[in-house]
């Protein structure tokens, strides 16, 4: 669900079941994004991670919109376990739902299990302004600057 704010739109987290029995949900800020490839483009729910240092899709998601991944920039993908992943750099394309306009980033694409759709820094955190409102379980996005 979104509401529109004057500072642009506010999303509620959303819950997902958790793995412990004293807590059986767990929010999370996920919104609505429209990816832009070459040839497609598609709807997907992006969880908001400030701790990620670029947006990343898997690479199911890349090709759904035409990408030949290998033919990206080769880069890795760390996680929070130290492991590497290969990951391809694109250039695309992401609008946020309900807001004008779409923000073009690099992103990378891997096969790295746990990744769907991840928005970082790089990109999309430079261009909107995002506040987390956690105990009120909404996340709030405008544009960074004026356009």
């Amino acid at each position: 669900m979104s509401a529109s704010s004057p500072s642009g739109m506010k999303f509620r987290y959303a819950k997902f079941p958790s793995d412990l029995p004293s807590k059986p949900w767990v929010s999370r800020p996920i919104i609505p994004v429209r990816l832009y490839g070459p040839k497609d483009s598609i709807p997907l729910g992006a969880l908001l991670d400030s701790g990620a240092d670029r947006c990343f899709f898997s690479e199911e998601i890349g090709r759904m919109i035409g990408l030949d991944i290998e033919q990206g920039i080769r880069s890795n993908l760390t996680g929070v376990e130290g492991q590497r992943a290969p990951a391809y750099l694109h250039k695309v394309r992401i609008s946020v739902d309900g807001m004008p306009g779409d923000v073009e980033v690099l992103a990378g694409f891997t096969a790295s299990k746990g990744v769907g759709a991840i928005l970082g820094q790089e990109g999309f955190f430079d261009a909107f302004k995002v506040t987390f409102e956690r105990t009120r379980g909404v996340v709030d996005i405008a544009p960074a600057r004026t356009r």
